[in-house]
């Protein structure tokens, strides 16, 4: 088991960061993405669930502090807190697993853990260690959450007049987001709908829900 300063550490640091702050700003899309078995259903549904009601108070991306991150083979375990509005530092502990490729999934966050640091590490790896493969089930569970982001679902993108939004420069059109399209190769695609930040990541969201479990390209 490594603890040690490295790529696969940062890796799943980052992973649980991102999938903190999709659960705080309610991104299902980015949720599907990072989150596999139970945990993907839990945060998908529109169950009332007061751990991640907690998380979803936090006021800062990612964890706090010098978080832990330990990675065993196709198992990682990461420790810290993340900072709440209400709550103070929320201790969380959270399990990967290692998915197709280099890409990681988190399978368990809990929030309500004693911590005790050797002890929790090791029933952390252990848990993830005996648990079957909870990835065999995501693209049922996704399916049926879907559509994962209703504003992109919501929109026409048949119809090239269809307003998106109305600024002071004038309205932005369907065919006004789709005509930045070609300015991105295939490689960028994921990445764009990850972002979810411009229109033509809605798009994409949309209309290639794919994406949501394609592993990043490097771009040319």
């Amino acid at each position: 088991m490594s603890t040690e300063t490295g790529p696969e550490r940062f890796q799943v640091l980052t992973v649980v960061e991102l999938l903190l702050e999709a659960v705080r700003d309610g991104d299902r899309w980015s949720i599907a993405r990072r989150a596999t078995g139970p945990l993907l259903r839990q945060l998908l549904s529109a169950e009332s669930e007061p751990a991640y009601a907690r998380l979803r108070d936090a006021t800062l991306r990612g964890l706090a502090a010098n978080p832990v991150a330990a990675v065993d083979g196709d198992h990682a375990v990461v420790m810290g807190a993340v900072t709440g509005s209400d709550h103070g530092p929320i201790p969380l502990v959270a399990i990967l697993i290692r998915a197709d490729g280099d890409s990681w999934l988190v399978a368990e966050l809990d929030t309500s853990a004693a911590v005790d640091p050797g002890r929790l590490m090791a029933a952390a790896l252990g848990r993830a260690r005996d648990r079957e493969d909870p990835t065999s089930t995501d693209a049922r569970i996704i399916a049926d959450a879907s559509p994962l982001d209703p504003r992109a679902a919501a929109i026409d993108w048949d119809d090239p007049t269809e307003v998106i939004r109305t600024t002071a420069d004038g309205p932005i059109t369907v065919a006004d987001a789709l005509a930045d399209l070609p300015k991105f190769g295939r490689s960028c695609w994921t990445w764009l709908a990850d972002d979810g930040v411009m229109f033509l990541g809605l798009y994409l969201r949309a209309r290639h829900p794919e994406l949501v479990r394609e592993p990043d390209r490097p771009t040319p």
